[in-house]
């Protein structure tokens, strides 16, 4: 890896070794090492940021969201390690307020998430997410291999293989840290599937319509996608009625992941959250009986929430609040690409000025 010193020694040292040839020749020569040492320092500043957004912003707040319940007599308390309470930097225990869920606020959760140990929390969880990612991955490839299974069956078989696993991480990211390992969280199996078994079937065909519809749509209004195979030259261009047809087809997918996908995974989240053991705490409120319509094991019950109770326990006002920090996590990622983007197209730019001057 380049590092500031070394590439300046580089490019003076390669300078007075072309006094003959000018200036241009020197730039032409030492651009490609310019470039990487632009890369490697865009690489390392811009995976942190996209690795936020992707994970901490993608599931691991949505997640939280989908399982609070704002209960007025809550406490949401710092815990460390050894389950000591604890402050955070303004030496305020941070506590769930009536009528203002943590949640309603992408500041608050960060605040709640940070005080579990320090900024580093917000990536809880992040390396048992990326091995339930792998092993859903593999298993969807290993059995569409199989000439009677379909890509999309094999992706729902992979989603309920893994299914004690997913439940296991959303066990892990809604409680404070904990000296039980990751493993040791997994809920009896027979359990699991017959709670989550339904719920991951419905976030499994939300998501499937969500993308399946669009491209219907696409090809019933004769929109021309571009085809990756093609090189750019070979493009058809983009005329305005195309536009519309694109922007039709997004708007279709941006409703069909609202209703459809948000309103799954809430569901799958709060069922997930019900097999949770009756010892542990959650970071956010949680109503562990949802209204009433669940009974502890002990007492003739399942021990887990139904989809329909699930679903049935979100007011509208968790409901407002869920899809309010769909949007934010929304403008924050729109903005941050942006910036990115903005940044790299500067760098292009100021190395043609400055090829072009010499």
């Amino acid at each position: 890896m380049y590092s500031s010193v070394t590439l300046g020694h580089s490019l003076a040292k390669r300078l007075v070794e072309y006094p003959s040839q000018g200036t241009s020749q020197w730039v032409e020569d030492n651009v490609s090492a310019a470039a990487l040492f632009i890369f490697v320092v865009d690489f390392i500043l811009f995976v942190p940021v996209l690795v936020f957004i992707a994970y901490t912003l993608g599931f691991l707040y949505p997640t939280l969201a989908a399982v609070e319940d704002p209960l007025p007599a809550y406490d949401a308390l710092s815990m460390n390690e050894d389950g000591a309470p604890t402050k955070d930097d303004d030496d305020r225990i941070r506590t769930a307020q009536p009528g203002k869920p943590i949640t309603s606020s992408l500041r608050a959760i960060y605040r709640l998430v940070r005080s579990q140990g320090s900024w580093r929390s917000n990536l809880r969880g992040l390396g048992y997410k990326v091995v339930v990612g792998l092993l859903a991955g593999s298993t969807t490839l290993f059995l569409s291999a199989a000439p009677f299974v379909s890509p999309s069956i094999a992706q729902l078989l992979a989603l309920l293989a893994v299914a004690p696993l997913y439940t296991a991480w959303t066990h892990f990211v809604v409680t404070p840290p904990h000296a039980k390992s990751f493993f040791s969280r997994i809920p009896p199996v027979r359990k699991v599937y017959l709670a989550t078994w339904f719920p991951t079937f419905l976030f499994w065909a939300a998501n499937h319509a969500a993308v399946v519809l669009p491209m219907l749509l696409a090809s019933v209004i004769g929109l021309q996608l571009p085809d990756p195979n093609q090189p750019a030259d070979n493009q058809t261009p983009m005329t305005g009625s195309d536009a519309a047809k694109a922007i039709c087809v997004l708007g279709v997918h941006l409703a069909l992941t609202a209703l459809l996908v948000t309103p799954a995974h809430v569901a799958l989240a709060r069922v997930q959250a019900s097999l949770l053991p009756a010892d542990e705490d959650t970071l956010v409120p949680f109503d562990r009986s949802f209204g009433g319509r669940v009974e502890p094991e002990i007492v003739s019950g399942k021990g887990f929430a139904t989809f329909g109770a699930a679903l049935k326990t979100v007011s509208v006002q968790s409901w407002v609040r869920i899809y309010l920090l769909d949007i934010k996590v929304a403008a924050v990622a729109v903005a941050a690409y942006a910036v990115m983007g903005a940044v790299v197209v500067g760098q292009v730019l100021l190395f043609g000025l400055w090829a072009g001057s010499q």
